[in-house]
């Protein structure tokens, strides 16, 4: 408007795995799904179980494993905060990431996961690029895709209090990636 224009006009150029975001099935498979497969209602989560946990390498399993095993089976969609978002960009390279059989851990003891959020950047540990594109290709499997929600912010959060969870993807159609917003219900 400044330079006699009738409105102002922002150009967004950015990645789509840019600040919080899901990774979509066809972000690793060619035929995956993508936004349009998911119904607005796929992303309200009534059963939200957060877990807290200090990782002991650069891929995280078995102390994720053993927190699980008494969670209460109907929850619909696991966060994880492992206290990687408190640390400075300089550590981003140090990233925590997941082992792929936790994909198949939470498919088979948690039939309504639909879900994995964590507060990594990535689901792929940066130490360890080969475990994480197996990783993604497990938790986002086509077959019975679990949406990984990356890169959350959970420091100084009450999300204990929170019994609905609301995810809020930017709509584009065909992307692998989307930034959203994550909306607690307390």
């Amino acid at each position: 408007m400044s330079k006699g224009d009738p409105a102002n006009n922002t150009l967004l150029s950015m990645s789509l795995h840019t600040g919080t975001h899901v990774d979509m099935p066809c972000h690793f498979f060619e035929r995956g799904q993508t936004i349009a497969d998911f119904p607005a209602d796929f992303w309200f989560f009534e059963k939200p179980l957060f877990i807290d946990i200090t990782p002991e390498n650069n891929v995280i399993k078995d102390e994720l494993i053993s927190r699980l095993i008494n969670a209460d089976k109907d929850t619909d969609c696991i966060i994880v905060n492992t206290g990687f978002d408190r640390h400075d960009t300089d550590q981003l390279m140090k990233n925590p990431g997941f082992h792929e059989d936790t994909a198949e851990y939470i498919r088979q003891n948690f039939r309504n996961v639909r879900l994995f959020g964590f507060d990594s950047i990535s689901v792929s540990s940066f130490a360890d690029r080969p475990e994480g594109r197996k990783a993604h290709k497990a938790f986002l499997n086509p077959d019975s895709p679990i949406i990984l929600l990356e890169d959350m912010n959970l420091t100084d959060k009450d999300y204990r209090s929170v019994r609905r969870l609301i995810v809020s993807p930017l709509r584009v159609d065909g992307a692998d990636g989307l930034p959203c917003t994550v909306i607690g219900e307390l």
